[in-house]
């Protein structure tokens, strides 16, 4: 069976990297899609985002990693993905994303969400900090994947120029 982890991922960090893991567990392939979100000013490109997603991710065989400029039901659609999973830290968030599982499965019935909850180490990382992080010129090797690591600065250093 496909899923699909989508985000802005800007960057992905080891919150978003412990999602797809758990994901993995799950089913077959997994979809991890980083959206543009027209709400939001990115730190790094689209095509910046699907590349550091990849290196993130390679230890999961079952990862496809991708980019998309649309919404995510047109990306479902064209995949033949019915599963969408979503990370939930606490009751509000729960609420949201309940709300939001609602709304897909008015879109198409064939549409399931599935809520996982990581664990407490990871629950306090979110993009917006590694971007804080980078912007104060402090270590990030704690929250992004060491894998990406050295990609993620060399992108932010590239982009602040």
């Amino acid at each position: 069976m496909k899923a699909i982890v989508t985000g802005s991922f800007d960057p992905m960090t080891k919150g978003h990297c412990e999602l797809v893991r758990l994901a993995c567990e799950k089913f077959d392939t997994v979809y991890v899609v980083a959206l543009v979100n027209a709400n939001k000013k990115h730190m790094f490109t689209l095509e910046q985002r699907k590349e550091i997603i990849e290196l993130s991710t390679k230890e999961y065989p079952n990862v496809i990693a991708d980019a998309y400029d649309g919404l995510t039901v047109d990306y479902m659609h064209e995949k033949g993905i019915t599963e969408i999973v979503r990370g939930v830290k606490n009751e509000q968030e729960l609420e949201y994303e309940n709300n939001l599982a609602k709304a897909m499965n008015e879109y198409d019935s064939n549409f399931h969400t599935t809520f996982l909850t990581c664990g407490d180490s990871v629950n306090g990382i979110s993009s917006t900090l590694v971007r804080e992080l980078l912007n104060d010129g402090k270590s990030i090797e704690n929250v992004v994947h060491v894998n990406a690591l050295d990609k993620i600065l060399e992108f932010y250093h590239k982009n602040k120029n």
